[in-house]
């Protein structure tokens, strides 16, 4: 039985060859887009309602982040060393 997520939540998945995926004791990976727009993945998810919880609160935390907050962390994240240290030396 598959789950729908909405669009843009991530998904989530078995990386197994098991005849029946849904009863064998592998975990489920998940796999979402973060703050900064880059693809991540997280696995050790024993059921498919703990991947199903965990994307949850990941896309929560995204939507509750303020734009001004996001745009921020975008811009840090995407800085190099060099250049975050020639900001924060003049302070």
């Amino acid at each position: 039985m598959a789950r729908q997520l909405a669009r843009g939540m991530g998904s989530f998945f078995k990386e197994c060859d098991c005849a029946k995926p849904t009863r064998c004791p592998h975990p489920y990976t998940i796999r979402f887009r973060d703050a900064l727009g880059k693809q991540r993945e997280e696995s050790g998810f024993g059921t498919q309602d703990d991947a199903i919880e965990r994307l949850t609160a990941i896309y929560k935390e995204k939507k509750s982040t303020a734009p001004s907050v996001a745009e921020a962390r975008r811009e840090l994240g995407q800085q190099t060393v060099e250049e975050y240290a020639k900001l924060w030396r003049p302070r």
